[in-house]
């Protein structure tokens, strides 16, 4: 009896443990069906994400590249080579050699230049804006064409004529005529892009038409001097950009062209990834001047400015470093004929407070040529309201020059900090190549590991005054830098090869 009920205890503990295996083994199979399903939910998801961004690429590539131009550029070049030559017999030098014969008196020579043509080739990008035949392109990609050739995407070539061109923004629209309309590039806005969106380049880099690269947009609002160009609101981008690419569109995940690829940062001559374009928004702007016109009219005061430091607020009496300073008054000038002089520091244009040089220069080019505009100046420390009358903005800006006085005459030097000055005469105008005649001392040495060093003054600069009093003389100089107090900053008014500016030093 008491072998029956343990043998019936074992059989009924071995059906327990074969019926909670078997529930294990089936919640094991189950959950691991499911995780697999799960992950080949997940997967396909994750694929069918991937596969529509690349159908995005895709299509902004097939919609986007049919408006995309290639442009060919020739320019013939004359060149004039002086060439010498003499009125003699070829052999006399060979009969005087072997056969002793006596040396033929020479002739004078005489001087011909001979002029001779070459063409220089060159190759682009530019993007068509409107269905009539309109390309925008960069302006430093036509600027001297002689002949400009676009090719489309189906290999098809037209002649281009450039119809309007801006050099201050280097852009440029070129038409090109055939029966019928031409596919359209959609132009976005350039305001809305931030920092880290898709950004797609579309040209022919090398000369490799259609080519598409892809990255993101890297910053925004770079401004810098580029081909002697100062650029503003530059887009930076990683998408590959190389030579070729100048005038090609910059266009965004929809599709929508946001900046004109213009120029490239490299130590090496191709892509290191960063690439800037010129925003769109900044075309919007000027291509109905360019198309109806050919130009964009914009003011022009006729002025060289600088932003105010601590050390000009101080000494101009400011209680904030605002405003912009002039450093030089342009000749037949807007500025001069209005009277502004070098010194004055602008603080309000057109209803504006200034507070930057980029925001004075955006007003003024903003500013319709012929338009008086009230000026707030400060001038030896009072407020002064002057009405200016705008001009317009020149074509060669470097035609104008600062206005400038005499020279004095000495011979004695002065030397302060370091600083070694010498009163201009004939002589030192000659040793320095002095070509702009002022009013000042000049520097004829800098001492080695003295203060001088550090205030920004090179050998040459005529300094024509200290803290805004004038230094006509050595002596002039000497009373007015007895007086500096260099951790109170000071100021100097120089002219470097004619070129007026101002430099500020304090001691830290």
């Amino acid at each position: 009896m008491k072998n029956s009920n343990l043998l019936r205890r074992n059989i009924v503990f071995l059906i327990c443990c074969a019926c909670l295996f078997s529930i294990f083994f089936l919640f094991k199979r189950t959950t691991s069906k499911s995780r697999i399903e799960d992950s080949y939910a997940v997967n396909t998801a994750l694929n069918k994400e991937v596969v529509n961004l690349q159908e995005a690429f895709i299509d902004v590539a097939n919609n986007v590249k049919t408006s995309v131009v290639a442009i060919y550029t020739e320019q013939i070049i004359k060149e004039v080579v002086p060439f010498d030559y003499f009125f003699s017999d070829p052999f006399d030098g060979f009969f005087n050699e072997f056969f002793g014969a006596p040396q033929p008196k020479q002739r004078s020579p005489r001087r011909r230049n001979y002029s001779y043509q070459r063409r220089q080739e060159g190759a682009g990008s530019g993007v068509i804006i409107n269905k009539d035949g309109y390309v925008l392109t960069n302006y430093h990609v036509v600027q001297n064409a002689d002949k400009i050739t676009v090719k489309l995407y189906d290999d098809k070539e037209y002649i281009g004529k450039v119809i309007g061109k801006d050099s201050k923004t280097d852009l440029a629209v070129i038409k090109i005529k055939r029966p019928g309309k031409f596919p359209a590039a959609v132009l976005g806005d350039s305001d809305k892009i931030q920092v880290g969106e898709w950004a797609i380049a579309i040209g022919s880099p090398f000369g490799l038409e259609q080519t598409v690269t892809v990255g993101i947009i890297s910053a925004k609002r770079q401004s810098m001097h580029i081909r002697e160009n100062y650029y503003r609101d530059l887009i930076q981008t990683d998408a590959s950009i190389n030579m070729g690419n100048s005038g090609g569109p910059l266009v965004n995940i929809h599709g929508e062209v946001v900046g004109i690829n213009t120029a490239i940062f490299t130590q090496t001559g191709g892509s290191v990834g960063v690439g800037f374009a010129i925003p769109i928004n900044h075309a919007k702007e000027i291509l109905e001047p360019l198309i109806t016109k050919g130009k964009v009219e914009r003011g022009y005061l006729g002025v060289t400015i600088m932003p105010v430091d601590d050390v000009i607020a101080k000494q101009s009496g400011l209680k904030a470093t605002t405003g912009v300073i002039i450093e030089s008054v342009m000749e037949g000038t807007a500025a001069e004929r209005a009277g502004l002089q070098r010194g004055d520091i602008i603080m309000e244009f057109a209803g504006q407070k200034i507070d930057s040089i980029e925001k004075l220069q955006s007003i003024v080019a903003a500013s319709q040529p012929s338009k008086k505009i009230k000026t707030l100046i400060i001038r030896n420390g009072e407020k002064k309201t002057i009405e200016i009358l705008l001009g317009e903005w020149p074509d060669n800006e470097l035609a104008s020059k600062p206005v400038s006085k005499e020279l004095s005459s000495a011979k004695k030097t002065a030397n302060w900090n370091g600083l070694v000055v010498k009163e201009v005469n004939k002589d030192i105008a000659e040793q320095f190549n002095i070509v702009s005649h002022d009013e000042g001392v000049i520097v004829v040495e800098i001492e080695q590991g003295s203060r001088a060093e550090e205030m920004g003054i090179a050998v040459g600069d005529i300094i024509r005054a200290v803290n805004r009093q004038k230094t006509r003389t050595l002596a002039e100089f000497e009373t007015v830098t007895k007086k500096v107090r260099l951790k109170d900053g000071v100021l100097f008014d120089v002219n470097r090869n004619g070129h007026l500016m101002y430099k500020t030093y304090i001691e830290r």
